[in-house]
């Protein structure tokens, strides 16, 4: 609701004492009509529009209006205040300072996810600008430009959590959860995973490669797409499928939770690429294939 979309925002802005956003139907209705374009495949282009922007997407009902906040809020832990560097974007939209206005839009796309779109009046991440708790308040200008240089130096320490082990333990602490063996890496299948995510490298758009392994995909901007953060997504389904009848909920996706705990399945293969559109795609495969 629009409340939802007010209160998952404003509880970032109290977090650095920034006053609360307010609702514009003409902002809102600036994100309806654009989101509704994007809804043939999902890929977030963002608008370069007059207002701040943030997109989401994903899977079944894990894009509710909270959960695309959580994603963009999430970026606060890779940004520094003292330094400004390893700015994500999106969490410094969220609490921008001048930023005053808001409206929201979420569509269902053809391939079944949805897309949240937020716009900002005025519009954030302004050089020169106050931010949420202070930043950017009239640095002069060869600091800025120090800045953003020391930004582009540090920038591989913002892609953190994307290690070999790090796919496996995000996998096996899930299996782990329902009794299942952990799976081991193979680097095999690890080859057909990066192969694949590359061919989505121009749009990430996510279509499933139909191959001879199990097969999970996920998508996100900036920093939030870590391995940790696309397997919680699958995993977030998990409240969705019921055990007994072995089926997901009416109206609802589980398959990606079924495949990180199938039991037959027990090797995996992982990678992640960047897209042209500046968004993560990851893609994990499974052998032998779950579901």
């Amino acid at each position: 609701s629009q409340q939802d979309y007010l209160d998952a925002h404003n509880t970032a802005r109290a977090d650095v004492g920034v006053e609360p956003l307010t609702w514009d139907d003409q902002v809102a209705a600036y994100a309806q009509n654009y989101v509704s374009q994007l809804a043939a495949d999902c890929n977030l282009v963002h608008s370069h529009g007059q207002y701040g922007e943030n997109l989401a997407e994903g899977s079944g009902d894990f894009m509710t209006a909270a959960k695309a906040v959580e994603i963009w809020v999430d970026e606060k832990q890779y940004y520094d205040h003292d330094s400004n560097t390893c700015a994500q974007g999106h969490y410094t939209q969220v609490v921008w300072r001048n930023s005053v206005r808001v409206g929201c839009a979420r569509v269902q796309c053809n391939n079944g996810g949805y897309v949240v779109s937020r716009n900002y009046d005025p519009p954030g991440n302004v050089v020169g600008q106050i931010m949420g708790f202070g930043l950017f308040s009239q640095m002069p200008s060869f600091f800025l430009i120090s800045t953003l240089l020391l930004i582009l130096i540090i920038s591989h320490a913002c892609h953190a959590q994307n290690s070999q082990q790090d796919y496996l333990d995000a996998h096996n602490t899930a299996r782990a959860d329902v009794g299942v063996e952990p799976l081991t890496w193979d680097d095999e299948v690890a080859a057909y995973a990066a192969n694949y995510a590359s061919q989505l490298a121009a749009n990430c758009n996510l279509v499933y490669s139909h191959g001879q392994y199990g097969e999970n995909l996920a998508e996100g901007s900036g920093d939030f797409m870590t391995v940790a953060k696309a397997v919680e997504m699958w995993v977030d389904e998990k409240q969705y499928y019921d055990y007994d009848s072995n089926t997901c909920a009416q109206g609802q996706v589980c398959g990606h939770y079924t495949q990180v705990v199938w039991r037959n399945s027990v090797r995996v293969g992982c990678a992640r690429v960047q897209c042209n559109n500046g968004g993560y795609v990851v893609s994990c495969n499974y052998d032998p294939p779950g579901n």
